[in-house]
């Protein structure tokens, strides 16, 4: 039962936990708009497999210099 369906909806505290990041570095992407996210009312929510695509493209789009 531990798993998440991949179109599952988060919250910021579940979304920072997926990413591994603080809650200020996700404010600092919500307010840049380059986050995938939406309000429920006042609250963000995230859509996991829209994360995990926007990882994706992250990845692909800033090679890392080696």
């Amino acid at each position: 039962m531990g798993k998440t369906p991949e179109s599952a909806l988060m919250t910021a505290t579940e979304t920072c936990r997926f990413l591994k990041i603080t809650p200020h570095t996700l404010s600092r992407h919500l307010r840049s708009r380059q986050i995938p996210a939406f309000k429920l009312g006042a609250e963000w929510r995230f859509v996991r497999s829209d994360l995990e695509e926007w990882i994706q493209d992250s990845q692909t789009s800033s090679p890392v210099n080696s």
